[in-house]
């Protein structure tokens, strides 16, 4: 009960802390607390389901393969925690809504795992994405209470797996009640226990060690797992200098292994060397000062301290003991030994790796610097001991164990030999007086081979007479060598004699002795990479022929394919041996050898070979071993991927020179052979059958086949083939479900109706144009254009349903014949396609200013000449470039107005046409491309022009628009034009009489008779009509009326508006009260402001005034 109280105060707590801050380190000690805790794990988590987590990810048949489940699942649980924190921070990044599924991240981690996705559901990302999930779209803020606690309960789960992956859970029967394989133990040596049992002698009674520092010991039922026995703990305790007190080892106050380190800071609780680097990487206790309770050596940081030198204040172990000390200079140095208190097993720690100081990165054991800082092994330990206060307090240089070169304390290799720093420079402090121990140890004399280099300060091991490190010359060894003393010397002692210097001559030789060494080796490198030697086979070669003169090249290319094949009969000839002696005695086979490999000969090639011999430094000896060694962890791979027959396998490292996955590749190439002859085979794919009842196969196939995205989507898209009246083909539906995943989208992409033939065809078969959403056909869209190509106007390629878009508009016609190119270059002929891409450039070459339109003929061409005569050079006609009229010599230097003035008056044929001829000569111009027509504006005034298809208002030239157009406040949808109120669209309404009166009033003359010598009757002026659907010129026909110049009625009023034209004659005092109201209504002008005091002539002059204020069509043509 009182378990249930303190862990509901400390969730509270927790999701207190995470929904306010967010900050994980402030509740990071309430979480582990709650972990550790005797509760089931379905009390401890109320809103995650930890229980079905752990049971279906944790899967394995033995306890090691549980563990590595577990270590996976931590790492996506870590993955969600993160989440969780992000949500609850009140910074949160700027992409908090979303969570992608293409994330590696989190594809590898939360995807990889059983319920991850039920976490973030938990979080609030419910809405499901094609490419990830989300936080639905009214949700503007996530719910900061509830996603803290499931934070919470992620951050305890993985706590939990994180102590289950160490071994140092406190109660793991709570998971192995549900994960049985964690009850068996696969390797009972492993398991140490946290307290070493030392039998006691039976003539003296034990004594218990008891710490020197008032730390209460945790119980055992509370620290130590269940399965793991406790005995009592006995031990002698010998009696050391007061100098050096030596702590008792105790358990970890977090995870119960063996500790290291003692913080008095923190009430003197003992932590391992993993737990110490976590609980005090928090920035408030990272400046807390630990004592450690065992300590290792301080050169090199591995092997535990077994004496401690008083003058030079250096902690060492025997073997760095041995070779510092024996330099004469420091031989007679005091030390005292140093008894190391027995470790445990640290559970937290691995044995084959080591955790970085300065970024906590766990590196390999044999790793000297650290894989990611690459800061050297000890470079974040403090140095402690009862000398600490002596320490210099920063390292300024440091010494190599190497060379002894004095380095900068900031570099990490060496200078001079580049290896890696291994431990700092030795105190030059002034030594302590030493304390007269009770039993000092006598170091044993070292052999009489070994002999040390005074120069380097190297323990060479043979009697060679140059030093193996330095090749400097050996000095005569003393008579009288001197063991190096432990005990300390007396005061009246001497210091040995220091070495002389030598003489600066000799040096400097044995440095040009050392240049030219190097030289020469350089040189051989530089000669055999010209000729494709690696530097490797070069030095290994010298190493072979040291004592010969032979170029390293020249031994390389002549004797070494020889050294070659000697290595592989020797590992031949071994292995053989190995063989016979495994059948010679039979407890060796059953013991589990590699007979795999021992059986038959052995077939090596020179590539392994050359391999194991540079990887030996050019000893045969080696080499063969390095071949063996090789070549069966090769086979054993090859044997776990499946293959067993081990001639094949020999057979295919052979073949490969070696290399597994070539040897892999010729194994496989069998298996594969079937595949490959149905692959290339000239027979057809047989069709995937919709009925057969073999579905994953039908699937699996569409997977390779068509390269659908997921299982799902080929399981869609044979649930749609197998639907009742589907008629689409297996391509139609499988891009269809390549395009969504949505049942209802498919089945509307695939019944589509042409809105010209009407018949329904999927999506993918149906193409529009950009500017509707009409869909056609493929075939429809063939036949439409290609008839339009062919027989109508570059401007008649539209829509054929809605006739989108507006051709009047330039923009919308220029974007519509860009994409619609793109649309025709794969479904038209190529005959269409190349007269499609002439009209095009017959349309851009009328927009040109400078071109003409003959008179003529229909012919085109541009114009670059400054001469009014014009020839074209299709009918070799000439005409006037200005006004367009036929070219006659009278035009010769005189303007177009003198030379129409000159006609009228001296042409008979001109004078008998009378008006007839005026409103010829005075036809219609299309304002877009310039071409003329002889024809009258009488009739329709929409008018399209032939060469272009523009079409517009005859009487003032401003366009027609069909849909909407760019006037601002119009709101006509269907075809109208906006004219001008001197157009003759409105004034062609006039009685002739009232256009003749606005003509009085001006002084503008005109005519009433008929031209001399023409017949009374029908009028006789061209008109273009609409016959059959075809445009045909042809004259009026219409009865003449009395005084009105032989012309009909239409063409008469028409005569007398060009005149109101031309002169620029505004009909706006002529129009009445409802005229004047409607013409200024369509002008915008506000009709309804009239005064109270206002009559109405008044109210209509002030309406008129602002009526003729507004200009005149700019459009209009005002020929004279």
């Amino acid at each position: 009960m009182a378990d249930d109280v303190q862990f509901e105060d400390l969730r509270q707590r927790a999701e207190s802390r995470m929904a306010s801050s967010g900050s994980v380190p402030e509740i990071r000690s309430d979480v582990t607390i709650m972990a550790q805790l005797p509760l089931p794990l379905s009390e401890r988590y109320r809103h995650i389901n930890a229980v079905s987590m752990v049971s279906e990810n944790a899967v394995g048949q033995t306890r090691r393969e549980v563990i590595d489940c577990c270590a996976r699942l931590l790492k996506a649980v870590s993955i969600l925690e993160k989440y969780g924190c992000n949500l609850t921070n009140p910074s949160r990044p700027k992409y908090w809504r979303s969570v992608k599924h293409n994330n590696p991240v989190f594809r590898t981690t939360v995807d990889a795992v059983k319920g991850g996705r039920d976490v973030l559901c938990l979080y609030g990302y419910t809405n499901q994405l094609p490419d990830g999930l989300s936080f639905p779209d009214e949700v503007t803020e996530p719910d900061v209470r509830r996603v803290a606690e499931i934070t919470v309960e992620v951050m305890m789960l993985r706590t939990e797996l994180d102590m289950i992956v160490k071994e140092v859970h406190p109660h793991p029967e709570y998971f192995q009640s549900i994960i049985p394989a964690m009850e068996e133990h696969s390797d009972t040596g492993e398991v140490m226990p946290d307290a070493e049992v030392i039998p006691t002698e039976a003539s003296s009674p034990a004594r218990t060690i008891l710490p020197t520092s008032p730390v209460p010991i945790p119980s055992p039922a509370s620290t130590n797992p269940p399965s793991i026995p406790i005995t009592s703990v006995q031990a002698v305790q010998p009696s050391l200098p007061a100098e050096t007190p030596v702590r008792q080892a105790q358990e970890c106050d977090m995870c119960g292994g063996v500790s290291t380190l003692l913080c008095p800071s923190c009430d003197s609780k003992p932590f391992c060397d993993a737990c110490d680097a976590i609980y005090h990487r928090h920035p408030g206790r990272a400046s807390h000062r630990r004592q450690q309770i065992q300590e290792n050596c301080s050169i090199c940081g591995v092997s535990h301290v077994s004496a401690h030198c008083l003058t030079c204040s250096q902690r060492l172990c025997s073997n760095c003991d041995r070779l510092y000390h024996c330099h004469p200079s420091r031989r007679g140095h005091n030390r005292q030994p140093v008894t190391s208190t027995p470790r445990g097993r640290v559970l937290s720690h691995s044995l084959s790796s080591w955790e970085c100081g300065r970024c906590t990165t766990v590196n390999d054991t044999h790793a000297m610097l650290c894989s990611s800082c690459d800061c050297p092994r000890l470079a974040g330990t403090v140095p402690t001991g009862a000398d600490d206060s002596l320490q210099p307090s920063t390292i300024t240089e440091w010494q190599c164990r190497s060379c002894t070169v004095v380095n900068p304390g900031s570099s990490v290799l060496c200078t001079v030999c580049e290896r890696p720093r291994l431990a700092t420079r030795p105190s030059m402090t002034l030594p302590r007086p030493p304390a007269t121990p009770a039993t000092p140890p006598v170091q044993p004399q070292a052999p009489t081979n070994q002999w040390t280099c005074k120069h380097c300060t190297y323990v060479n091991s043979r009697p060679f007479m140059a030093c193996e490190m330095c090749n400097l010359p050996r000095e005569n060894p003393p008579k009288d060598p001197r063991p190096l003393p432990l005990m300390p010397v007396n005061a009246n002692t001497t210091p040995p004699d220091r070495p002389k210097p030598r003489p600066r001559s000799r040096h400097m030789q044995t440095q040009k002795t050392m240049k030219d060494e190097g030289q020469r080796l350089v040189n051989h490198i530089r000669e055999g990479e010209k000729r494709g030697v690696s530097p490797e086979e070069v030095y290994a070669a010298l190493c072979v022929s040291r004592s010969s003169n032979v170029n390293p090249s020249d031994w390389i290319s002549s004797e070494l394919p020889h050294l070659l094949d000697e290595i592989c009969a020797m590992a031949v000839s071994v292995q053989q041996t190995a063989a016979g002696d495994q059948n010679e005695d039979p407890s060796a086979v059953s013991g589990g050898g590699s007979t795999g490999e021992g059986g038959g000969e052995v077939q090596l090639s020179r590539a392994e070979a050359k391999q194991a011999w540079l990887t030996a430094g050019g000893d045969t000896q080696k080499a063969v071993q390095q071949l063996l060694r090789s070549r069966k962890a090769k086979m054993q791979e090859l044997r776990s991927l499946g293959f067993q027959d081990r001639s094949r396998c020999e057979a295919a490292l052979r073949q490969s020179g070696g290399d597994v996955r070539g040897a892999l590749s010729v194994l496989q190439r069998p298996l594969l052979e079937p595949f490959h002859q149905r692959v290339w085979s000239s027979q057809p794919e047989p069709s995937i059958d919709v009925s057969n009842p073999d579905k994953q196969r039908m699937c699996r196939r569409l997977l390779a086949l068509y390269g659908l995205p997921s299982w799902g989507r080929c399981e869609l898209a044979l649930s749609l083939l197998q639907e009742p009246g589907m008629d689409c083909t297996l391509e139609d539906v499988v891009q269809a479900v390549k395009e969504s995943q949505d049942r209802d989208f498919i089945r509307r992409m695939l019944n589509n109706d042409c809105t010209m033939c009407y018949s329904r065809y999927p999506l993918s078969k149906m193409q529009s144009l950009t500017s509707c959403q009409c869909l056609m056909c493929c075939e429809c869209f063939r036949e439409h254009f290609t008839i339009a190509i062919r027989d109508k106007h570059i401007r008649d390629m539209v829509c054929p349903n809605c006739e989108e878009p507006d051709i009047n508009d330039p923009e919308h016609l220029d974007n519509h014949f860009s994409t619609l190119d793109i649309q025709l270059r794969d479904c038209l002929e190529k005959d269409v396609y190349e007269l499609f891409h002439k009209k095009l450039t017959e349309h851009a070459l009328i927009q040109d200013p400078k071109f003409l339109w003959c008179t003529h003929c229909a012919n085109g061409f541009i114009y670059d000449g400054n001469q009014s005569k014009v020839t074209c050079q299709d009918c070799r006609k000439s005409f006037c470039a200005q006004c367009k009229k036929p070219w006659e010599e009278q035009h010769e230097n005189v303007t177009c107005e003198t030379f129409q003035a000159w006609k009228r008056e001296n042409d008979p044929e001109y004078q008998r046409q009378g008006l007839a001829g005026y409103l010829r000569d005075n036809g219609i111009i299309c304002p877009n491309c310039r071409y003329q027509y002889a024809l009258t504006r009488g009739g329709c005034m929409h008018f399209t022009c032939t060469q272009c298809r523009y079409e517009f208002c005859s009487g003032c030239n401003n366009p027609f628009h069909k849909t909407g157009c760019t006037v601002a406040q119009c709101s006509v949808t269907g075809l109208h034009a906006h004219h001008p109120r001197d157009c003759l669209f409105y004034l062609r309404d006039w009685e002739p009489k009232r256009l003749q009166e606005l003509l009085q009033k001006n002084g503008v003359e005109f005519n009433t008779n008929p031209p001399n010598g023409t017949q009374a009757g029908t009028c006789g002026v061209m008109e273009q009509k609409d016959e059959a659907g075809q445009h045909v010129d042809s004259p009026c026909g219409i009865q003449t009326q009395p005084d009105q110049a032989g012309l009909c009625d239409k063409h008469y009023r028409e005569y007398l508006v060009s005149l109101i034209n031309s002169h620029t004659l505004d009909p706006a005092p002529l129009l009445d009260e409802n005229e004047l109201t409607a013409t200024c209504r369509r002008y915008h002008i506000d009709t309804t402001r009239q005064g109270e005091a206002e009559d109405q002539r008044i109210y209509n002059g002030r309406l008129l005034k602002k009526l003729m204020e507004i200009p005149l069509g700019d459009k209009v043509p005002r020929n004279k």
